[in-house]
């Protein structure tokens, strides 16, 4: 009943891996969109919520790690040399999934300053478009009241 647990443990940190390698492939995804002519924001918003629903399937995955391993942990560490080939392919395991969880954290902190970059870069060209529409509408005005007085007015009231 033991090895039935214990493969199970190894099998949930196989998918924790695979999740995990998702999230990295889906952060390069969104790396790619920033280095674009014109940021995508809907294919962002997508990825991001793909990303979501890793994340919840890692927190069931851990959840379940975790009651399996409270069952089975005292028959693990009683017979170490039964399970040690086990114990090696998972501890293996964790350190990929660590590595992994650890390259992603760098991602995710390079595309964050990438995004305040763009959102900064966004706002100063809706800045610049406010102030050339303001311009345009200062201009048209001036225009209109020179229009409005024109000189040929005044030329009349002074007859």
């Amino acid at each position: 009943m033991g090895k039935e647990y214990v493969i199970a443990l190894r099998e949930s940190l196989q998918k924790k891996l695979k999740v995990l390698e998702e999230i990295h492939s889906l952060s390069l995804l969104q790396r790619d969109l920033f280095s674009a002519e014109e940021m995508d924001y809907e294919a962002f918003d997508r990825y991001f919520d793909d990303k979501d629903i890793c994340i919840e399937k890692l927190n069931g995955l851990d959840e379940g790690f975790e009651l399996l391993y409270n069952r089975v942990k005292d028959e693990i560490e009683a017979n170490k040399d039964v399970y040690a080939s086990e114990i090696r392919l998972m501890q293996d395991l964790i350190r990929s999934i660590t590595e992994e969880s650890t390259s992603i954290q760098a991602l995710e902190e390079r595309n964050r300053k990438s995004m305040e970059e763009c959102l900064a870069k966004d706002r100063k060209q809706a800045r610049e478009g406010k102030r050339s529409v303001s311009v345009a509408m200062n201009y048209y005005r001036q225009m209109n009241g020179m229009n409005g007085s024109s000189g040929s007015a005044k030329l009349d009231k002074k007859k």
